[in-house]
């Protein structure tokens, strides 16, 4: 294993454990999560590394899924089997979502959002909590255009997400206007939820996110981080350039929905 491989398998394991799944289980290195359904992070399979040692992998991982009647679904990335994406594909699985995995340094991605702010960031004002409190999920749900019935699921999942992690609210005039949460592990940072009211875009809002975001890691000791976007994203991926972020690898999904029930001998 090579140095470029280790931080693919690194980068990876971090930023899984920022959105853990309700339930999980493991095939060797692979881990197999499940979350009624809503999103692929958290109802995929993490597949870190080589194939597992059961020949029978597939059919059982199928199995899986299909007992709990959701599609099944495989992370892609550098970290996983140089073979895996086109093993899947001659199994009928379709390719879905191309993301990118973006780094910086917490320190350049600091001073860039700080040169580009808004001069009247004054007028905002930065509220922080460790939690998810009410207020937060309510705007969190509206921003995102998310139905009601995903409430449990999230307040679940940020329940679960390991400390330490803030939630941020940004607020103008009282009133929410953009989100984020920032999860710290070691000497990353991972920021996810970064969404922004879609009646306050393009006004230089996710510079002073970003850059709130950034401080809140720096204080909790992240000297690097990272973010995970849909590549088809072009004014985050921008965005993100502009303070300093590099897109370090590609990754997807691969998904099948019509699966077969294990036949047992």
């Amino acid at each position: 294993m090579n140095e470029k491989t280790d931080f693919y398998i690194a980068i990876d394991t971090v930023a899984s454990n920022t959105w853990p799944a309700e339930s999980s289980t493991s095939i060797d290195n692979w881990l197999l999560r499940a979350s009624r359904g809503v999103t692929k992070r958290a109802n995929s399979v993490l597949a870190i590394g080589e194939y597992p040692n059961d020949p029978n992998w597939l059919a059982k991982i199928e199995q899986f899924y299909q007992e709990l009647g959701l599609p099944a679904i495989f992370h892609i990335s550098n970290a996983s089997h140089e073979g895996l994406d086109e093993f899947l594909q001659t199994k009928g699985y379709a390719i879905d979502t191309p993301c990118l995995m973006m780094t910086a340094t917490s320190r350049q991605v600091s001073d860039n959002a700080s040169n580009k702010m808004m001069q009247k960031k004054s007028s905002f004002q930065i509220e922080w909590a460790e939690a998810a409190d009410t207020e937060w999920l309510d705007a969190f749900l509206m921003l995102e255009q998310f139905p009601e019935e995903r409430r449990g699921f999230y307040s679940g999942l940020f329940e679960r997400m390991p400390s330490p992690k803030g939630f941020l609210k940004l607020k103008l005039n009282d009133q929410i206007i953009a989100l984020g949460t920032a999860i710290v592990e070691d000497e990353w940072a991972g920021f996810v939820n970064v969404v922004i009211h879609e009646g306050h875009r393009g006004q230089g809002l996710g510079y002073v996110l970003m850059h709130a975001l950034t401080e809140w890691s720096l204080e909790h000791g992240a000297t690097k981080q990272y973010l995970q976007v849909v590549t088809s994203n072009i004014p985050a991926v921008t965005l993100y350039e502009k303070l300093g972020y590099q897109a370090r690898y590609g990754y997807h999904y691969r998904i099948k929905y019509d699966l077969q029930p294990l036949v047992s001998s």
